[in-house]
C-alpha cells in the first residue's frame, strides 16, 4: 500500500528552507508546531492543503473574532481598499474612533498602531511623561509583548522585586538588553492582595504606571479576584500612578466595551489589538483619558508610525464595532453561550475517559488546564500544567480541531451547531489519545 505524500509536509519543506524553523513567531516552550497551511476558510472552518477540516478555535491567537469569509466585513475592506489606500487620514477616521468612543470607558482620547508591542511602549512613554518616573509594575506570567522591557523574567529577592533573566523561562530570550527588566520594572504575583499593599507602601510613589490584564488570559484566564482590580485602581489613584490594562485579549471578546466595561474599572490608559480589527488586518489602538494623551496632541510625547491610521486598518475596526456593536451585541452573546456550551462537552469527555480537566475564564477567552481544580494564580500555571495542556491541543488538531498550544479556547460568532456537533465527534477520540499519552510520561 502507498501512503500519498502530504501536500502540507511537503510545501512545508520547501517553507522552512527559508523560515526559520518554518514558523511566525517561536517562544521556548516544549512544543513543535504541526506544519499546516490553510488553502480557505469560511466560518469557523478550515481547509488545509491535503482537503482535511479544521474547526478553528484558534482564530490566530483570538484576532479573527469576526469568523473566516464574515461578507460584511469583506466588503468594508474591499471598499476601502477601492476607495483610498496609503494615506495619512481619510473620510471614516471619525467613525471608528466615535465608535470606540461611544463603547469604551477610557477611550476619551485614541491613537492607533499596528501592533500590541509597539502601542504597548508608547503607553509606557505616555505614563513616564505624564509623571516624571521611570519604573512601572507588571505581574508574575502576564504577557505584554514582544519587547525586551515586558517579557518574561522573575523575582529573586522578595525585598528588592525587580525581575530578572533565569533559566528555563519560556518567555526568556537570548539578545536581550543587559539589565533592561531590573532597570525598568518591578514584578509581584497577581490576586495577592496583602503583597499589592507592601508593595505600594514602599513603592508606590516611585511607579509611573501599572500594567496588568484585567483577566490574566496569558497565564490561564484566570480572574481576578474579586476586589482586586477595585483595589489596583484605587491604590493607583491614591499614589498618582497611571493605571494600564492591556486589552489585546479581552477587548471585542468580553463585549465592545472591553474587560473594563464588562468588570466596571476604568484604567487610565488602555491598549487594544487582535480582535479590535476583525482578525483581517494588523491594527492596534492606546486609548486613555483626555489629561494624559494631550501629551500626544502638544508634542510632549512622540508617537510615530507609518502606518499608524492607515485606512485599511480604520475601516476593519469600524466594520469589527459595527457588526459586534449591533442588536445590544446579539452576535457576541450567542458566540460566548454557544463556546460554553462546548466546553461543557470538552470537560464531559475528559471526565468520561478519566483525563483530569477544568475550563476556566470568561467565554471568549477560556483556557483548558489538565488539572484538578481551576488555577487561582499565574504563579499555579507552572511547566507540568503547560506541557499536558500542550498534549491535549495537538491531539485536538490531529482530530480536526484547531486551539492555540498554550491550551486558550478563541470562537468567533460565526460559531454553529454544526460547529458544536462537529467538536463533539472529533474530541472523545482526541481526549482518549491524549491521555493515553499523559499517562506514559507522568
Amino acid at each position: 500500500m502507498t501512503i500519498p505524500q502530504s501536500a502540507n509536509l511537503a510545501y512545508h519543506d520547501r517553507v522552512k528552507k527559508i523560515l526559520p524553523g518554518g514558523v511566525h513567531y517561536n517562544f521556548n516552550i516544549p512544543w513543535e508546531e504541526v506544519p499546516l497551511h490553510f488553502v480557505n476558510g469560511k466560518g469557523s472552518r478550515l481547509v488545509d492543503m491535503d482537503g482535511k477540516e479544521y474547526l478553528d478555535l484558534y482564530a490566530r491567537f483570538g484576532a479573527m473574532i469576526l469568523g473566516h469569509a464574515n461578507e460584511e466585513y469583506l466588503d468594508a475592506l474591499n471598499e476601502a481598499m477601492r476607495r483610498v489606500l496609503c494615506v495619512s487620514h481619510c473620510d471614516f477616521d471619525a467613525d471608528a474612533l466615535e465608535s470606540m468612543n461611544a463603547h469604551i470607558p477610557s477611550a476619551e482620547m485614541i491613537r492607533f498602531g499596528l501592533s500590541g508591542t509597539e502601542i504597548l511602549q508608547t503607553a509606557l512613554r505616555l505614563a513616564r511623561a505624564y509623571t516624571g518616573r521611570n519604573r512601572f509594575l507588571r505581574f508574575e506570567n502576564h504577557y505584554h509583548g514582544n519587547a525586551d522591557n515586558v517579557m518574561g523574567g522573575r523575582v529573586l529577592d522578595r525585598r528588592i522585586p525587580a525581575p530578572v533573566d533565569f533559566r528555563g523561562d519560556y518567555k526568556g530570550t537570548a539578545g536581550r538588553a543587559n539589565d533592561i527588566m531590573a532597570e525598568q520594572s518591578f514584578m509581584i504575583p497577581w490576586n495577592d492582595f496583602e503583597r499589592l499593599e507592601e508593595f505600594f507602601a514602599e513603592y508606590g510613589d516611585t511607579l509611573a504606571c501599572v500594567l496588568t490584564e484585567p483577566v490574566a488570559v496569558n497565564a490561564g484566564s484566570i480572574d481576578a479576584a474579586p476586589g482586586y482590580l477595585e483595589r489596583l485602581r484605587e491604590l493607583s489613584t491614591q499614589h498618582g500612578v497611571v493605571l494600564i490594562f492591556d486589552e489585546m485579549i479581552t477587548g471585542m471578546r468580553l463585549g465592545v466595551g472591553g474587560a473594563q466595561k464588562r468588570l466596571g474599572v476604568t484604567p487610565d490608559l488602555a491598549t487594544f489589538g487582535k480582535a479590535i480589527g476583525g482578525g483581517g488586518v494588523p491594527v492596534s489602538a492606546l486609548v486613555g483619558s483626555r489629561q494624559i494623551m494631550r501629551l500626544l496632541e502638544d508634542k510632549t510625547v512622540i508617537h510615530a508610525g507609518t502606518y499608524n491610521g492607515y485606512p485599511l486598518g480604520t475601516a476593519a475596526v469600524k466594520a469589527t464595532f459595527d457588526i459586534l456593536s449591533r442588536d445590544d451585541e446579539s452576535a457576541t452573546l450567542q458566540m460566548q453561550r454557544r463556546i460554553s456550551e462546548l466546553q461543557d462537552t470538552l470537560v464531559r469527555e475528559a471526565t468520561r475517559v478519566g483525563l483530569p480537566l477544568v475550563v476556566q475564564g470568561p467565554a471568549g477567552v477560556s483556557s483548558f488546564h489538565c488539572n484538578d481544580t481551576p488555577l487561582s494564580t499565574p504563579g499555579d500555571y507552572g511547566f507540568e500544567v503547560m506541557s499536558k495542556d500542550i498534549i491535549v491541543a495537538t491531539s485536538l488538531q490531529r482530530h480536526g480541531v484547531l486551539i492555540s498550544s498554550v491550551s486558550r479556547i478563541y470562537p468567533n460568532v460565526q460559531l454553529t451547531d454544526g460547529d458544536l456537533d462537529f467538536f463533539e465527534s472529533r474530541v472523545g477520540a482526541a481526549l482518549t489519545e491524549a491521555k493515553q499519552l499523559i499517562d506514559e510520561i507522568y
